[in-house]
């Protein structure tokens, strides 16, 4: 288990404690732990990186190019 799912599934124990198992919060990092989970078993080793971030970061470069920046 990679060192980020590992953080993540961390986290989700956290706040199911402190908030309880139906929180939409709770539910959120739930299916994204789930989701990793999955990316991870079909891949072992694969880092599993956050696509919105890095998407983010593209579009930030590109814009910045654009106005010359």
């Amino acid at each position: 288990m990679s060192r980020n799912l590992d953080n993540l599934k961390k986290l989700f124990q956290e706040l199911q404690v402190r908030y309880g198992a139906d929180d939409p919060m709770v539910l959120q990092v739930k299916q994204e732990l789930e989701g990793r989970q999955a990316i991870e078993s079909l891949h072992p080793g694969w880092p599993v990186t956050d696509r919105r971030r890095s998407a983010g970061k593209a579009t930030e470069h590109h814009g910045n190019a654009v106005s010359g920046g």
